[in-house]
């Protein structure tokens, strides 16, 4: 699929391929992970390229294009 951010087309900066999987990660930080509120962190939205499997990670969301 592809994606923007803002009004940006998204390439890989790796390859150029416009082609990704979306995904989340956690944003784990000391802190939470030592109190036990892992659940608390922040998400990142990921990327992955679907030609050279670069994974390119943003703290917005990113959204799907029509082309």
């Amino acid at each position: 699929m592809k994606y923007s951010a803002g009004d940006a087309k998204l390439f890989c900066p790796c390859c150029q391929n416009d082609t990704f999987d979306k995904d989340y990660r956690q944003l784990n930080s000391r802190g939470a992970s030592f109190l036990g509120l892992d659940w608390a962190n922040k998400n990142a939205t990921i990327l992955v390229c679907q030609r050279c499997t670069h994974i390119s990670w943003f703290m917005d969301e990113v959204f799907a294009t029509s082309n």
